[in-house]
């Protein structure tokens, strides 16, 4: 079912108008830039407009390998869609640097599962909701069938899933739409404190120790950290502004003095080419400012040092794990710290893994058996027993 998948069409960038565009090899697909506009004008961001350009790049190219018009498409043509991604190898983990264990296993030096190399289940989830958001514009507008071909994920009365959400309550269970993968349960994965020194310790530039201990103190994302520009820098009251991901609001973040430590020595270093420009640049060749890609390729050369597999994303579970262990910080606290728009989101870290648990399991059972109850020897022993009806 591979071979069906073409290899036509791709995502441009541009520079006026729609920053993102889906072009097949006739020219700009109309009925995706139609829906992308719509995107851009609801104020998402140029990122989603790409990440949502992929997905229906992936579309198209797959049913141009089955010989069908994207406004032919059918329900059955979704279902063999889905079946395709379920057993496709993802070109996204084939580019990646091959790690020494099978896909599916765990890295026994994280306790981390190693990636699939197929598509994931919220991958496919998130695919099939761009499809069905695309076809509601096209139909609506007249551009395309008349009909939904992707099944609709309904909440309990018919209405759009979790629709006014109370953010203080948590999420209800809802019965899985047509198609709709069973998704693992969030689980967070916070880095112990002596495999973060190690890592720390196999870090080759200041500028890498740097950004790895912003990461760990303040809890930012990796493409905040990145996008930070000097002005956003506050060495004397510890803080940097970074622009959250989600509202794009820009909010100042604290972080500890060892990060600005570590960030005098690398401007001492390397100063920077743009005296108000980013301030993470790239190191060897001509000076470029850091992209996710590159600082995920240094994070994977410290993974291959030490035979682990942590990621990116495993900096911000650690600060927030870190946070929430501290009695001085309440939950809320972290919330603010770590700009979650729920609480319930940050409830995760307050959840033992079962890994944190294993150590207590053991001393539990290691523990003697506490004696049994004995009578003091000034009372009457048969008088006592009698009396709490131990005999019977």
């Amino acid at each position: 079912m591979g071979q069906r998948v073409s290899g036509v069409g791709a995502v441009e960038a541009f520079s006026v108008g729609l920053p993102w565009r889906v072009v097949m090899p006739d020219g700009e697909h109309a009925a995706a830039s139609s829906f992308l506009r719509e995107l851009a004008a609801s104020d998402c961001s140029p990122s989603t407009l790409r990440s949502y350009a992929f997905d229906l790049l992936r579309w198209f190219r797959f049913l141009d390998g089955c010989f069908v018009g994207w406004e032919r498409a059918e329900r059955s043509d979704v279902r063999e869609f889905v079946e395709f991604l379920r057993q496709a190898p993802n070109p996204q983990r084939l580019r990646r640097r091959p790690e020494s264990a099978a896909p599916g296993s765990v890295n026994m030096a994280t306790g981390k599962p190693v990636l699939s190399a197929s598509y994931a289940a919220r991958t496919i989830n998130h695919q099939l909701s761009v499809l069905f958001g695309f076809y509601e514009h096209v139909c609506a507008a007249g551009l395309g069938p008349l009909v939904n071909p992707v099944p609709a994920q309904r909440g309990r009365h018919g209405g759009r899933l979790h629709a006014h959400h109370n953010p203080a309550a948590p999420f209800a269970a809802h019965r899985r739409g047509a198609y709709r993968q069973k998704s693992p349960r969030p689980v967070w994965r916070a880095i112990p404190d002596d495999a973060a020194d190690r890592l720390f310790g196999v870090l080759r530039t200041n500028r890498d120790r740097a950004l790895v201990s912003f990461y760990l103190s303040s809890g930012v994302r990796a493409s905040e950290l990145l996008g930070v520009r000097h002005c956003d820098l506050d060495a004397g009251r510890n803080t940097l502004t970074v622009v959250s991901k989600g509202s794009r609001n820009r909010e100042t973040v604290p972080a500890s003095v060892d990060s600005f430590v570590w960030l005098a020595l690398y401007l001492a270093e390397r100063p920077p080419p743009v005296a108000d420009g980013p301030v993470w640049w790239t190191l060897r060749g001509t000076p470029r400012p850091l992209t996710y890609h590159t600082m995920r390729a240094v994070l994977n050369r410290a993974n291959a040092a030490l035979g682990t597999n942590w990621t990116l994303h495993d900096f911000r579970h650690t600060a927030a794990a870190r946070m929430v262990s501290d009695p001085a910080f309440t939950l809320v606290d972290v919330q603010t710290v770590l700009r979650h728009a729920s609480v319930t989101t940050t409830q995760i870290y307050t959840q033992p893994r079962l890994e944190d648990l294993v150590g207590k399991v053991l001393e539990h059972y290691a523990r003697p058996a506490p004696p049994p109850t004995a009578i003091e020897p000034g009372y009457d022993d048969r008088a006592v027993r009698e009396l709490l009806g131990l005999d019977r």
